[in-house]
């Protein structure tokens, strides 16, 4: 097993969607999706390889931390990823935690997630919620009748540098070439609405979303030029923060949580008590909940994302 004093290098899963970009893949594959930590993502071990939540169960407090244990157990509590949209994803809704368990269990999790958007055309868009002024019995009988649209949806400018939170039960779409980083719960469960009339064969869960739908919720602006408002990305299942990096930023995980390290923009240097790592853009290090201290520097136009659990 990996020395839980020392940071974990996940090796990124890439994704096929029907809806992908260029920027994590040549066109022929199709990689709309890159998930740079989450219970999957696997590592080498001197013991073979071994997924990130199989690490978490053998390291428990160690690698998760208090928090991590006090949340989900020994479970890795995460999921960071890319996002890369040539065309619009699905309209979508995530169940929260309850739901999430009263229909697949007492182990499932809700998706509760964090949007940073690292890239957009012009003219890009993102569904962040129902049209303002629409009547929630409108919006359910679209949704029921699969008749629904963007008429149906509030729509706004994708921005590079914005940062946006999604609770749990937001309708919600990424629109096409637009490239997000995503922190979410460690879970994949994703009730369809729409595909917008393509031919996917992907299967719509029309009942499923009206129990998950909350038709007052819309996604809540947290930050703009890649910059946070102070603890403004902050709810029950996880931290999202963006380290100001003109000084070394200096971490104390201290046991409480682990910490999963990405280079959004600039080469990043990681530093801990016999340790230091290098991360390009969109590399991911986990930094176990055991280690006491570590910094993060990097040049004056640098970039980190960190997901952590409050």
């Amino acid at each position: 097993m990996p020395d839980p004093r020392l940071p974990i290098r996940p090796v990124p899963v890439p994704s096929v969607r029907p809806w992908a970009g260029t920027r994590l893949g040549p066109a022929d594959a199709h990689v709309g999706e890159v998930w740079l930590a989450g219970p999957d993502a696997v590592v080498a071990t001197d013991a073979g390889v071994r997924s990130l939540d199989e690490l978490a169960a053998a390291l428990g407090e160690a690698l998760v931390g208090s928090r991590g244990m006090a949340l989900l157990g020994p479970r890795f509590p995460l999921i960071a990823k890319l996002i890369d949209a040539a065309d619009w994803l699905s309209l979508q809704v995530h169940p929260d935690d309850t739901l999430a368990r009263t229909l697949y269990g007492p182990d499932a999790v809700g998706k509760t997630e964090a949007w940073l958007v690292l890239d957009a055309v012009p003219g890009a868009e993102l569904v962040t919620g129902p049209a303002d002024g629409l009547d929630e019995a409108a919006l359910r009988a679209a949704i029921a009748a699969g008749t629904t649209s963007q008429q149906h949806c509030r729509r706004q400018p994708a921005v590079p540098g914005d940062a946006l939170l999604l609770r749990a039960g937001t309708l919600h779409a990424i629109g096409a070439g637009t490239f997000v980083y995503e922190l979410e719960q460690p879970s994949d469960l994703t009730f369809r609405i729409s595909d917008w009339g393509r031919q996917t064969g992907r299967t719509l869960h029309v009942d499923e979303a009206l129990l998950a739908l909350r038709p007052a919720e819309h996604a809540v602006p947290c930050g703009t030029s890649f910059r946070l408002a102070p603890g403004a990305l902050e709810v029950p299942a996880f931290r999202l923060e963006i380290p100001d990096l003109a000084a070394p930023a200096r971490r104390t995980p201290g046991g409480r949580s682990l910490e999963v390290v990405t280079a959004i923009r600039g080469t990043l240097h990681l530093a801990g008590e016999g340790w230091t790592e290098r991360l390009a853009p969109y590399e991911t290090l986990v930094v176990p909940a055991s280690v006491a201290a570590y910094s993060i520097s990097g040049p004056a136009d640098a970039v980190a994302c960190v997901g952590s659990l409050p």
